[in-house]
């Protein structure tokens, strides 16, 4: 009977051996590029959840009769990323020389003679860039709600994610000056996504002017929104699908290291986006003897963006500092908007530009190889090359074929 137990138990630690081998055994060259192309695919598709949440966020937060414009430029705003970034915007982005400013304006095409050297299909690469620019867009027709003219907004986009975005990414991710010559660290895209289309949005915001009837009371009113609910439950798909978006930065998850990465990387954001959350549920608590449900929500979203720019390197007690610093930004900022008649309907500047500037300005804290120099540099070139194209762009089309919607009357009530 002894015999029998220590044969037994032997085979049976063999077996778990052999298994645990297996477990990490390198993956074939068909099975990493399965996976990894299966990664680029997920993130594009959740991509797309960001762009619905986007749409229901900004349709809770707007009046009924501007549920239909919101719904119309979400649609556009796919449409004309796609078209945009099959025709120039890809390869401005990774076309450009080491230390380039500018890339060449040729059009995209398949390209999968070597897939194994490639390591993913050029396909899924190109739907999942293209997305990326597609949500920097959706942060700009956020802060316009309940003004802007359709046309106007069409030509801005296409502009913004044919060329304004995809250079600032060249610089960034296609190797360009700010990664080669100063180093400058974006992991996640808080400065190529969030800080370009939020200095976009500024500038949309100061040139296009305030929603009717927005200051003319003396404190800032807010109008009567269709549906806070539905406003919260797209947050909840912006923040799941954005988990997958930054899990598929590294573009790998065909190794143990690239998964012990992307797990990583989810669980600091999921920490910073609750310590986004908190530190907004406290300070309203704290200050305006209530929580604020819109404000709680924008401090979800703050946190993320907080640790976007370096979603791996922080410990986690620095993602949840991180994510809570996010949170006081989005809580604080609005009211400083408001005095300066800064109309953002979508709670976008704090939550995009300024917790984009944040957490890019941070990265030191965790990462050695960033250097608080590059990140400056970066950071002030991104804001204020996107700022002043967004500028340049509004302008002229204010004077040209106007940008703001017909005034309407309707009731107004004050914002929490």
């Amino acid at each position: 009977m002894q015999r029998i137990l220590t044969i037994t138990t032997g085979a049976l630690i063999a077996l778990i051996s052999s298994a645990q081998a297996q477990e990490i055994a390198p993956a074939t060259d068909t099975a990493r590029f399965a996976l990894d192309s299966g990664l680029l695919l997920a993130a594009g598709l959740a991509a797309i959840l960001v762009l619905t949440g986007f749409c229901m966020r900004d349709v809770g937060l707007a009046r009924a009769r501007n549920a239909q414009a919101v719904c119309l430029r979400t649609i556009a705003i796919f449409a004309i990323s796609a078209i945009t970034f099959w025709l120039v915007g890809f390869n401005l982005i990774y076309g450009i020389e080491s230390d380039g400013l500018l890339g060449g304006l040729e059009i995209w095409k398949l390209q999968d003679e070597d897939p194994v050297a490639q390591g993913y299909a050029s396909g899924v690469f190109w739907f999942f860039q293209m997305m990326l620019a597609a949500l920097a867009a959706a942060v700009i027709s956020s802060v316009l709600s309940e003004r802007v003219r359709f046309w106007p907004f069409v030509f801005f986009t296409a502009v913004f994610c044919g060329l304004i975005y995809p250079i600032v990414a060249s610089w960034v991710w296609g190797g360009g000056y700010l990664s080669a010559s100063w180093g400058f660290y974006d992991y996640g895209g808080g400065g190529v996504i969030h800080v370009t289309a939020g200095a976009a949005a500024l500038a949309a915001a100061m040139i296009v002017g305030p929603r009717p009837g927005k200051y003319s009371e003396g404190a800032p009113r807010q109008a009567a929104s269709t549906e806070l609910a539905l406003a919260a439950f797209g947050v909840v798909l912006m923040l799941a699908g954005w988990l997958v978006v930054l899990a598929a930065m590294g573009r790998s998850f065909s190794s143990t290291e690239a998964v012990i990465s992307v797990a990583s990387i989810t669980v600091n954001a999921v920490l910073a986006a609750a310590g986004g959350v908190l530190a907004a549920l406290f300070l309203t608590q704290t200050v305006y003897r209530r929580a604020g449900l819109v404000t709680v929500l924008c401090g979800a979203i703050g946190g993320l963006i907080s640790i976007s720019a370096d979603p791996l390197n922080p410990g986690l007690w620095q993602a949840v500092m991180i994510g809570a610093v996010g949170g006081v930004i989005v809580t604080v900022a609005p009211p400083f908007l408001d005095r300066y008649r800064i109309d953002d309907a979508g709670f976008v500047i704090p939550a995009h530009l300024m917790c984009g500037l944040w957490g890019i300005l941070i990265v030191p804290w965790s990462n050695p190889d960033a250097g608080m120099l590059g990140q400056i540099v970066g950071a002030a070139s991104i804001a204020g090359f996107s700022f002043l194209m967004g500028v340049l762009l509004w302008v002229a089309l204010r004077y040209t074929i106007g940008v703001r919607l017909p005034p309407v009357s309707e009731p107004l009530t004050h914002g929490d």
